[in-house]
């Protein structure tokens, strides 16, 4: 009986060290697939702490753009009151004076216009950056800037060399005119 007893004394101790050695592999792999979720959570730290500075960059940069342009602007209006008051001092009579004024207003408006215009371009182009900057950084967060880069990087490899092939054959007797164009174009320059 004690052959027995201790044999199943063994087979509960090896059940139980099998039971004990699978909790603690999966508990191991737990934790590492936590460790990799932390790991992944840095890149992303990463990627929006990058994100904020070219945000700051692309705003230091459209302000310094604005404030030029702005300034620009100042000094045209200046520069149109100036010839105001020049071409009110140099009117010989009242219909004079008031023919010339009005005769500057669409000058004025326009360059006006063109300044306001100069500004909101120089706004709209930094709102396309700023956009552009969040899709990419999107996409990096997802994971799905890699793979559409190599896709438009094979589509550009393959689109020039097909290009080049037919540009070879079909090319080839223009391009000895072209070489003769370029050869008196460079002799100019260096004389």
């Amino acid at each position: 009986m004690n052959s027995r007893v201790e044999n199943s004394i063994s087979r509960i101790a090896e059940q139980a060290r099998g039971r004990y050695a699978t909790a603690l592999k999966n508990a191991r792999n737990r934790t590492e697939i936590a460790a990799d979720r932390v790991t992944d959570g840095k890149k992303s730290i990463k990627t929006l702490s990058k994100l904020s500075l070219k945000l700051t960059a692309v705003t230091h940069r459209t302000a310094d753009k604005v404030l030029k342009q702005q300034i620009k602007m100042l000094e045209h209006q200046i520069d149109a009151f100036a010839g105001r008051l020049t071409a009110a001092a140099e009117a010989t009579d009242l219909r004079n004076l008031v023919k010339t004024q009005f005769r500057m207003v669409p000058e004025n408006a326009s360059l006006f216009v063109n300044d306001a215009r100069s500004a909101l371009g120089i706004v709209a182009g930094a709102g396309a950056e700023v956009r552009d900057l969040l899709k990419g950084t999107v996409q990096d967060l997802r994971g799905t800037k890699k793979a559409v880069v190599k896709k438009a990087t094979a589509r550009k490899a393959t689109k020039p060399r097909k290009k080049v092939a037919r540009k070879k054959a079909v090319a080839a007797p223009v391009a000895t005119p072209k070489a003769e164009v370029g050869a008196t174009e460079e002799q100019p320059k260096a004389a």
